[in-house]
C-alpha cells in the first residue's frame, strides 16, 4: 500500500502542474526585461478597468480624498511632469491626496495613485514629493500590481486543479476578491528595488534632483528606527517592505547612473514651492490631530469628550467633511436625531462624494422608520463603498416599502 502510495502522489501531481502549464505561459515585461507570469492578458483599457475596480472603494474606506483643490492641483502637476518621463506616458494618470493621518501611498494599475495627507506633511520638498508618486508610478509602469494579481489567479487555478482531481467538485476560482486584495497585497523587495530605480530615473527626467529620493529613504530609515512612529508599520512599511538596504541601493544607483545631477542647480528640489503649496495642508493636518483624539474617545464611548475634539477640529478647518460626520456620529449614538441631521446634512455639502455621512444619514432615517427617505441616501453610500451594514439596511427599507426583489437582493449582499 505504501509502495502504490508514492506511485499515486507523483502522478497526481503532474496531472496538476501539467492542467497548470496548459493554463498559464510566460511574457516579458517590456519595462523591467523580466519573464513574467501570464494567465490574462490586459489591454490598457482592462488594465484601467481593473484599478478603478479597487480604487473607489479602498479610498473611501481609507477617509476619502482630502478635498483642497489648489493641492489636489499640485499634487496631480507634479504627478504629471513623472509620468510624462515614464516609460508609459500615455496612460490617463491620476495623482490624488488621501484623507487619511495614516503615512502611506499606493498605486494601482491603468495610472491611480495616492499619496495620503499622512505622508505628504512629513515631506520636506517638492523633490522629495517627487519620488513617492515616482515610485508609485513605477509600480505602474512595471505592471507589479498586476503581477501579483496573475499569481493570485495561478494559486486559484491550481487550487482548482486540486480540487478536481481530488474528486471536490467545487470550482475555487474566487477571483472577485482578487481585485478588492490589489491595494492590500504588499511588493515583494525586487519590486519595491525595481520601483525605487524606476522612480529616480523618471524624477530625473523630469527635471528633479535625485538626492530628493535619497532624503526621502534617509527619512523612512528614521521612522523605522526603534520603531519611532507606530503609524507607519500599519502604514506605508506594511505594503512596501523598507531595508537599509534600499536607502544603499538607491545612494548607488545615483553615484552610478547620475553623479553629475546631484550638485546641478537645473536639477531642483523646489523646497520653498512645497512648503507654500503645502501650508494649508499642514494647518489641517493640527486639526486632524484634534479629530483622531476624538476618535480614540469615541471609541472609549467618552461621547461628550469626543464632541469637544470634533468641534474643535471643525473651527480650526471649517472645510474639511469629516469632522461635522463624525460630530453627527455622537448625536446619532445618542439618538439626537436632528443635531445628526445637520451636522451629516453639512459634511455632505462639504463633500458629496464621501460615503460616510452618506450611510450615517441613511442609518438616522432607517433608525426613525422613514424608509423611503433612507433608501436614497444608503444606495449612494453603496455606490461609493459597499458595506454589509448598509445592504442590511437597505434590505430592510425595501422590505418595509414592499419591494421584495430588492429586499432579497441586498439580504444576499448583507451576507
Amino acid at each position: 500500500m505504501m509502495e502504490q502510495r508514492h506511485t499515486i502522489v507523483p502522478i497526481f501531481l503532474s496531472a496538476v502542474c501539467l492542467m497548470a502549464v496548459a493554463v498559464y505561459s510566460c511574457a516579458v515585461n517590456p519595462v523591467t526585461g523580466k519573464s513574467e507570469l501570464s494567465i490574462v492578458s490586459f489591454s490598457e483599457e482592462e488594465e484601467a478597468a481593473l484599478g478603478v475596480q479597487a480604487y473607489v472603494p479602498a479610498v473611501q474606506q481609507q477617509g476619502g480624498f482630502y478635498r483642497d483643490r489648489e493641492m489636489e492641483e499640485y499634487v496631480q502637476e507634479v504627478g504629471m511632469r513623472i509620468a510624462r518621463a515614464s516609460h508609459r506616458p500615455n496612460l490617463n494618470y491620476r495623482y490624488r491626496v488621501l484623507n487619511s493621518s495614516v503615512p502611506n501611498a499606493f498605486a494601482l494599475p491603468g495610472g491611480f495613485i495616492v499619496i495620503n495627507r499622512g505622508l505628504l506633511v512629513g515631506l520636506s520638498s517638492e523633490a522629495e514629493m517627487a519620488a513617492v508618486l515616482g515610485h508609485e508610478t513605477g509600480h505602474v509602469t512595471a505592471k507589479h500590481s498586476l503581477a501579483g494579481y496573475q499569481r493570485a489567479i495561478a494559486g486559484n487555478l491550481l487550487l482548482a486543479g486540486v480540487a478536481v482531481a481530488a474528486g471536490g467538485g467545487q470550482g475555487v476560482q474566487q477571483l472577485s476578491g482578487i481585485t478588492a486584495a490589489l491595494i492590500e497585497n504588499g511588493f515583494t523587495r525586487d519590486q519595491e528595488r525595481e520601483a525605487d530605480w524606476l522612480g529616480i530615473d523618471y524624477m530625473v527626467k523630469a527635471g528633479y534632483n535625485p538626492d530628493g529620493a535619497v532624503r526621502l529613504q534617509e527619512f523612512f530609515f528614521r521612522q523605522l528606527e526603534g520603531g519611532k512612529n507606530p503609524m507607519w508599520a500599519e502604514g506605508l512599511f506594511r505594503t512596501h517592505p523598507f531595508s537599509k538596504e534600499r536607502l544603499d541601493n538607491a545612494r548607488a544607483r545615483i553615484a552610478q547612473r547620475y553623479p553629475d545631477t546631484v550638485k546641478n542647480p537645473n536639477y531642483t528640489f523646489n523646497e520653498t514651492a512645497f512648503r507654500q503649496k503645502t501650508a494649508l495642508l499642514r494647518e489641517a493636518q493640527k486639526a486632524y490631530d484634534v479629530a483622531d483624539q476624538g476618535d480614540r474617545l469615541f471609541k472609549d464611548k467618552r461621547y461628550d469628550e469626543a464632541l469637544v475634539k470634533y468641534r474643535e477640529a471643525g473651527r480650526m478647518a471649517p472645510g474639511q467633511a469629516p469632522f461635522p460626520s463624525s460630530a453627527g456620529q455622537v448625536h446619532l449614538v445618542r439618538k439626537d436625531y436632528g443635531a445628526a441631521e445637520r451636522d451629516f446634512q453639512k459634511a455632505i455639502e462639504l463633500d458629496g462624494e464621501f460615503f460616510e455621512p452618506r450611510l450615517l444619514i441613511g442609518a438616522l432615517r432607517y433608525q426613525q422608520k422613514d424608509y423611503r427617505a433612507a433608501i436614497p441616501e444608503l444606495e449612494r453610500s453603496m455606490e461609493l463603498l459597499p458595506t454589509k451594514q448598509g445592504a442590511a439596511m437597505l434590505s430592510k427599507s425595501y422590505e418595509a416599502v414592499g419591494d421584495a426583489a430588492k429586499a432579497k437582493k441586498y439580504a444576499e449582499m448583507a451576507k
